[in-house]
């Protein structure tokens, strides 16, 4: 099947079709990427530099650039793709199906990218020194799952993206619900 015949077939799986396959990975992802967060806290030894709330956001701030890559790793590759297939300007809708998976994967990345960091550097501001290992964890562990997110939509299409997905949003649902509940004790006592 070429690429126009698979991506005409996509859209007719029907939606529970479509829960079910995303919902098949969603008992190995959820709790695996708790697992890999606390494997890796539990590796993590203690940061020098992280004992007040200034140097915690400085750590988080450095460790955000780790979290960045995948987004301008993408953003490379579309400006060498758009250069090597002359689709210089987007209006024009030359651009591959290849083409528009980078640039989809590039935009949902931002878009991630600021959930995370807007709430990884806010939790920053609450973490205890000890705690404060949790951030570099959290940074590597979001670029690994923005890389697997790229590589399954381009190996599976949008299914292939799911357990990306949940990953993702289980790290940054998390890193909110965190960064709120610190805020509102914060603000309380």
């Amino acid at each position: 099947m070429d690429t126009q015949a698979a991506s005409e077939a996509a859209p007719s799986r029907n939606a529970s079709e479509r829960r079910r396959v995303l919902g098949s990975s969603a008992w190995l992802t959820v709790p695996g990427t708790f697992a890999i967060l606390a494997g890796g806290y539990a590796a993590m030894p203690p940061l020098d530099g992280a004992g007040d709330a200034a140097g915690r956001i400085v750590l988080a701030v450095r460790w955000l650039l780790v979290a960045f890559l995948p987004y301008a790793a993408v953003c490379l590759h579309i400006l060498y793709q758009r250069f090597a297939e002359g689709a210089h300007n987007p209006l024009a809708h030359t651009a591959t199906e290849n083409l528009q998976i980078h640039c989809r994967v590039m935009q949902n990345t931002l878009e991630q990218l600021v959930w995370f960091a807007i709430c990884i550097l806010a939790l920053a501001t609450w973490l205890s020194p000890a705690q404060a290992r949790f951030i570099p964890v959290a940074c590597v562990f979001f670029a690994f799952a923005r890389l697997v997110y790229w590589w399954g939509y381009l190996r599976n299409g949008t299914l292939g993206r799911g357990p990306a997905v949940q990953m993702t949003f289980t790290l940054n649902v998390s890193l909110m619900l965190g960064a709120i509940v610190q805020s509102v004790r914060g603000m309380m006592g």
